[in-house]
């Protein structure tokens, strides 16, 4: 006899074995008559006929095996032509709605059973031994596994019996006695997901459930969390989900975990009453309404920092951020509703980096003073703007941000002209482009900043790159007429004229440079010139184009904090794309960077009468013109002079950003070259995960010379692992991890992809399915 594995199973062996007999001695039974008055085996009934001869009393229904007694009588002795009994074994026969008793009183038998009765003399029952008929927990106690009798585990039984039948004996075993949380959990197998859902959208939960399914749940809801949705409600199991206690404190991290899947839900916490949202005497932290306010409260904080001394307001930063920082970790935060607190972090970091002056008295002192570590005092104010989107939050921010950065830029662009302006010819060095041998691209982006930069090359990396940073001067004035030529691969086929525009002639024919021009040159002078998409062939070497920053910078001011980060994800691509076509490294540079102030660039006065050409923060003299600001040489021409704008001022009014001046975030400019650590490769990705009882398939695509295969129960927690052990992929992608333990069978848990132990793919599962 086969080992029976489930429970389906044993009652296949069991019903098997009521119809053998000794051959030697024996007739075979005409059939095994099988009694269920209660008819709780009829839904299992329909799993058995591609597995046993079984035959059904009932409404005929040939294609079902289903008929009236005298239908039956012929199909258990195969009288009939279209006989399709499985097998040649003893016929079983089940007879739903009769019991054993109605089969012995011959005399009262009812009608429609009346000529299947004399079968129990020539064949045989399947009922237990004392007698009775089969019930479902009758025969699981016999198993071994015993049922409880209580109301409640009654009444699930019926209703999940169409899973239980299909659960590993082993398992019941361990999880007997079988109660009615564990049955109606067979329903509804990840409680925690299911309580989220039906809050989430209560209508649309229940709509698709069937009764029993929609029983189990209310059942499985009273037992676990002491809500009946029938009768208490979604708005009652929200007052309960707030309060983040007991079996609610699951659910409530299950939704911190992936708000975003559940979106009904704050709009039901907003409607509980805000008073009865709360964690012991604490306001919860599952109120939106407490969040709500808390960061209206901070709103109001940070404006009130306007015009406030920098040491003060770095101590007020430091006090809201003890009152506010634990928000960050509240779901809230996930769903953007936090971005004053989130601000808060980088308000925190620009605090204490401005505390420090940027140091140095030459060039270049100050530049390496700027290259490591005055760059990050730009970024802190990049990222606490780009942390915030509506009108009243940036307002926020910025009133925190001016009385720290604007002392803090103004001091450091002060500092750099007072190194350069007395002398620009010997002080400033502009730099050309680095030496390009065969198979390197250059990736000109027009004003990458070095904060930007720094953080593009932090992509790179995290891509699996190698970035060498370095950096260099811009030529000046800082516009992109000037320094972008003088970074270009044809600068030494460029003069300059003595009625500019900032822009250079070529030399060749005395016509002002244009971008078309430009790239004619590039291409005679040997190199490819690529377009926005096109790779090239890197067996020589390339001049290509990306980026829009200074272009949306002029048009957005403050927002260019928020287009960065696209623009640094649009790059990383470009690098990744070019890399992976086979070159060897990718070299970015660019012409300038720019002065980024939320409240504003002070305004300085200069004649228009004594400029050529005047931009926000440079001007070309008229020759013989007179003024009290500083200039120096054009790049391309030292004869013409260029009026600088002292410290950060414009010569234009309500400019929040703007270049062409002398400061070090306009000067000191980023070379990144970047490289593959083993030539190209791609990011691992999970591209199908199959369940053979508890060993998981998984298939992952992509560079997995380096990465593992985890099952997790939380993706980022290595403590969370499920699997015996995290395995590599072999050569083809493909491994193989078993779940040692059959309790997370059925349970939602993560295939996690790590590189360096660092996830960089994730795929949901569920256990065993």
């Amino acid at each position: 006899m086969t080992q029976a594995n489930t429970f389906l199973d044993a009652v296949v062996a069991q019903l098997l074995e009521a119809g053998e007999y000794n051959r030697n001695d024996q007739v075979a039974p005409a059939a095994v008559l099988w009694p269920d008055e209660q008819r709780q085996w009829a839904p299992v009934v329909s799993m058995l006929r591609d597995r046993l001869p079984l035959l059904t009393l009932g409404a005929y229904d040939p294609s079902q095996r289903t008929g009236p007694a005298y239908w039956v009588r012929c199909m258990a002795s195969r009288a009939l032509p279209d006989d399709k009994l499985l097998g040649d074994g003893v016929p079983i026969v089940y007879l739903p709605g009769y019991g054993k008793q109605d089969l012995r009183a011959i005399e009262s038998c009812p009608k429609p059973l009346q000529p299947l009765a004399e079968l129990q003399y020539r064949g045989t029952l399947w009922v237990h031994r004392n007698g009775r008929d089969w019930t479902v927990a009758g025969f699981l106690h016999n198993l071994g596994i015993p049922v409880l009798a209580d109301n409640e585990t009654k009444m699930a039984l019926p209703r999940a019996l169409l899973r239980l039948v299909h659960e590993p004996l082993e398992r019941l075993k361990k999880r007997a006695p079988l109660d009615a949380a564990f049955l109606n959990e067979l329903l509804h197998p990840d409680p925690a997901r299911q309580m989220l859902l039906w809050l989430s959208n209560p209508q649309g939960f229940k709509q698709p459930l069937t009764d029993d399914e929609w029983s189990a749940f209310c059942a499985l809801s009273r037992q676990r969390y002491a809500i009946d949705p029938q009768r208490d409600g979604p708005l009652t199991a929200a007052k309960a989900l707030s309060a983040t206690a007991g079996e609610w404190a699951v659910v409530w991290q299950r939704y911190t975990d992936a708000p975003e899947a559940y979106p009904g839900i704050p709009d039901l916490l907003e409607r509980v009453p805000q008073g009865q949202l709360t964690f012991g005497f604490e306001p919860s932290p599952a109120s939106p309404q407490y969040n709500r306010a808390q960061e209206d409260a901070l709103r109001q904080a940070l404006v009130a920092l306007s015009g406030g001394l920098p040491d003060e307001v770095r101590q007020r930063i430091a006090h809201l951020d003890k009152a506010h920082g634990e928000r960050r970790n509240w779901v809230w935060a996930k769903l953007g509703d936090a971005s004053l607190a989130e601000a808060l972090v980088h308000l925190g970091e620009l605090a204490q980096l401005t505390a420090t002056p940027l140091a140095g008295t030459d060039v270049q002192a100050i530049a390496e003073a700027y290259t490591t570590q005055g760059w990050k005092v730009d970024l802190a104010v990049l990222d606490a703007l780009a942390s915030v989107q509506n009108q009243q939050d940036v307002a926020a921010v910025k009133s925190a941000v001016d009385p720290l950065y604007r002392k803090w830029v103004t001091e450091a662009a002060v500092r750099l002209q007072q190194a350069i302006l007395p002398n620009p010819a010997t002080s400033y060095g502009p730099h050309a482009l680095p030496p390009t041998e065969a198979g390197t691209c250059i990736l000109f982006s027009d004003a990458l900043r070095y904060d930007v930069g720094q953080r593009l090359a932090g992509e790179l990396e995290c891509r699996s790159r190698v970035c060498e940073v370095a950096w260099g001067l811009a030529a000046l004035p800082t516009v992109t007429p000037t320094a972008k030529p003088a970074i270009s691969p044809v600068a030494g086929k460029l003069v300059g004229g003595h009625e500019p525009g900032f822009t250079p002639m070529v030399a060749s024919t005395g016509t002002a440079l244009t971008a078309d021009s430009l790239r004619k040159l590039v291409h005679d002078a040997g190199w490819q010139v690529l377009g926005a998409d096109e790779l090239g062939d890197p067996a020589g070497r390339a001049w290509t184009e990306a980026g829009a920053i200074d272009s949306y910078g002029h048009q957005h001011g403050w927002r260019v904090a928020h287009h960065a980060r696209d623009e640094i994800q649009a790059l990383a691509d470009r690098v990744d794309a070019l890399l992976d076509q086979g070159w060897q490294r990718v070299i970015v540079v660019t012409d300038h960077g720019w002065l980024l102030l939320p409240g504003g660039l002070p305004k300085v006065d200069l004649p228009i009468h004594l400029t050529k050409t005047r931009k926000g923060r440079c001007a070309a003299m008229k020759t013989g013109a007179v003024t009290d600001q500083q200039t120096v040489p054009w790049h391309w021409n030292n004869d013409v002079r260029i009026a600088i704008a002292p410290g950060i001022s414009c010569y234009e009014a309500g400019k929040e950003y703007e270049h062409g001046g002398i400061s070090p975030q306009e000067c000191i400019v980023p070379v990144i070259t970047v490289r593959s650590r083993s030539g190209p490769s791609t990011k691992p990705t999970i591209e199908d995960v199959i369940w053979r009882g508890l060993r998981c398939y998984v298939t992952v695509s992509g560079d997995t010379q380096e990465a593992t295969v985890d099952i997790r129960l939380k993706a980022a927690d290595a403590k969370s692992s499920i699997a015996v052990e995290a395995k590599t992929p072999d050569a083809a992608g493909m491994t193989s991890l078993i779940v040692p333990d059959e309790d997370y069978e059925g349970e939602a848990a993560f295939v996690v992809v790590l590189m360096d132990e660092t996830p960089v793919a994730q795929q949901l599962t569920i256990v065993g399915e």
